[in-house]
């Protein structure tokens, strides 16, 4: 669940004092209040002082212990203070926003990869932060009002979060940065940065070694996100990261069990895996089948959010596995989300040509390229050209995809125009290969800082975790390529705890049949919000596109029906954001 807070910066007295009674009203507790400066929490008992201006809002460990940190020692809050926070990103991590009061005024600083978002409006000398925009509306007594430049940048960019939201006026500090606050204007800084953790030049571990690291922070992580709980739901898909969450929590004594949900449609059938992964784990599995009825029917209030990041089929998910986690007497969703971007899940033959990039890589760029020919079914030799004409362009900037469909040509336009993450200019040397994998973190980070939302509210993705993306960080890209599969290191770390046909799979199953099942029965209904919606009376569509796309009485196709499926998810946000 988030943990609720508010913080503000900069008010006058007769403000500071009207606001702390609309946050008692609310529920909030004081946890700082000092002229100009004033923090509440719906926990202020986990609070964590840092001197007598600042404080921890969250969660947080030690990199040594799974346990969470509730306290820290004098030495460690100058340190803390001295660094301006950078000693708290190195010796610690979880899910917390630091307060930290600093010389020239106070800052707030986001964990990486942290749950807890960080909110803000800044203006008329004051700033006010919080954990979700009800929170905000607080401090700040506005109302919002949608900016559909930014929901068009959402649709066209998709998995990458800039520091604008979708909400007029209302931005985000992303984690690992640190923003300070001078009358009314933030400037922020980047202390933490993937870029950091990348040594060119230098051996990477071996195989056995880096295999071994992995398992150990995979299983302290786990262990430290789940410590609260008392009974664990792994939704055990039957894949890889799936199975390697129930793994580490076996391996670190957890109650658990397992939920396979069945989709109607074979390819999202993955219950011979599942079941493989409980009998050599000793696993309790539950299997059920997903609902057949309207997936837009009662869908979970998911418009209080400051982007339109939740997905309906995902929600109906979600949904269906917190009734069966009761129903089980479980109190917490574990998944294996986000593994896939942190475990260097590649297709591509970026991984080659870091290894012409780099000394270390050159001797086994000919097991790469084949290593690759076979998780892609492509030719070594193909692979090794493709390789050698990415490594001759390897100054060439990331190029995100975009995905313009059904979009009109001015949403197109001002998508284009903001600067892309900063993690995607950084980097150097440039390497293909390793800028394929921290754009796979970007989609990473934003699965995570966006935040529990809807019927994710009480769900833990424990792979993607500061320490675990560190330890992967400082493995070359091609080591993640063995056998024909990617995500190697992955697989050999868990290779004793898990059978051979889950460890070494390549093949996944997809909803798709499912989905597109489903908004076959709602067409009618899609077709007419849309066309008659916000996004069509904002230009933010083009209606002749998506008319055309729903009056096609052929049935929908896999890439179309993710489109409109998400168009109508945006269009249910803009919706409820604007009454």
């Amino acid at each position: 669940m988030i943990q609720k807070y508010l913080i503000a910066i900069g008010l006058g007295e007769a403000r500071q004092h009207r606001l702390l009674g609309r946050l008692r009203r609310d529920g909030l507790y004081v946890v700082l209040d000092r002229p100009g400066l004033l923090a509440a929490s719906k926990t202020p008992s986990k609070a964590i002082p840092i001197g007598k201006s600042g404080c921890i809002l969250g969660s947080l460990f030690s990199r040594t212990s799974a346990k969470r940190v509730l306290s820290l020692p004098g030495s460690e809050t100058e340190y803390i203070l001295d660094s301006g926070g950078r000693h708290l990103l190195g010796k610690y991590w979880g899910d917390y926003i630091a307060l930290i009061p600093l010389a020239e005024g106070p800052a707030v600083l986001r964990s990486p990869f942290g749950t807890l978002p960080c909110l803000y409006r800044a203006a008329d000398q004051h700033a006010c932060l919080a954990s979700d925009i009800d929170t905000l509306q607080l401090g700040t007594e506005g109302t919002w009002s949608v900016d559909y430049d930014a929901v068009a940048r959402q649709l066209v960019f998709a998995d990458m979060r800039l520091r604008e939201t979708c909400l007029e006026d209302v931005c985000e500090v992303r984690g690992g940065e640190r923003a300070h606050f001078l009358r009314g204007r933030a400037e922020h800084h980047v202390l933490w940065s993937p870029w950091d953790f990348v040594i060119a030049g230098r051996a990477p571990p071996g195989a056995q070694e880096a295999a071994a690291k992995l398992r150990e922070e995979t299983i302290r992580c786990v262990q430290a996100k789940t410590d609260d709980m008392d009974r664990c739901l792994v939704m055990l898909s039957g894949g890889l990261d799936s199975s390697i969450v129930a793994a580490a929590l076996t391996a670190s004594g957890r109650d658990a069990q397992c939920l396979n949900l069945v989709a109607p449609a074979s390819a999202g059938d993955e219950r011979v895996y599942a079941r493989a992964a409980c009998e050599r784990l000793k696993l309790t599995l539950a299997e059920r089948r997903m609902d057949e009825g309207s997936l837009l029917r009662d869908l979970p209030a998911t418009t209080h959010l400051p982007r339109p990041v939740a997905r309906s089929f995902e929600q109906m998910l979600y949904r269906t596995t917190g009734d069966i986690a009761e129903e089980l007497g479980c109190d917490t969703i574990v998944d294996g989300g986000g593994g896939d971007n942190v475990f260097c899940s590649l297709q591509s033959a970026s991984p080659a040509a870091d290894c012409l990039l780099d000394r270390q890589g050159l001797s086994v760029f000919r097991r790469t390229c084949n290593e690759i020919a076979a998780l892609t079914h492509a030719s070594a030799s193909r692979v090794a050209r493709k390789a050698v004409r990415r490594a001759w362009e390897r100054s060439r900037p990331y190029r995100w995809p975009a995905a313009e469909q059904m979009l009109s040509p001015k949403a197109i336009a001002a998508a284009h125009r903001p600067p892309l993450h900063p993690w995607l200019s950084a980097g150097n040397p440039p390497r293909p290969g390793r800028s394929a994998q921290i754009a796979q973190l970007i989609g990473a980070q934003s699965f995570m800082e966006d935040g529990p939302h809807g019927a994710k509210s009480n769900v833990v993705s424990p792979l993607v975790s500061q320490p675990l993306i560190e330890h992967c960080l400082s493995l070359a890209p091609w080591q993640w390529i063995e056998r024909g599969c990617n995500r190697a290191i992955a697989r050999r770390a868990f290779s004793d705890m898990l059978p051979p046909e889950v460890i070494w799979r390549r093949s996944k199953g997809i909803p798709d049949s499912y989905i597109v099942q489903l908004y076959e029965a709602n067409r009618e209904m899609i077709r007419d919000r849309l066309l008659g919606g916000l996004l069509a009376g904002a230009g933010v569509i083009d209606n002749a596109a998506v008319e055309a796309a729903l009056d096609d009485p052929t049935p929908f196709r896999g890439r179309e029906c993710s489109r409109i499926v998400r168009l109508m998810d945006v269009e249910i946000w803009a919706r409820g954001i604007t009454g």
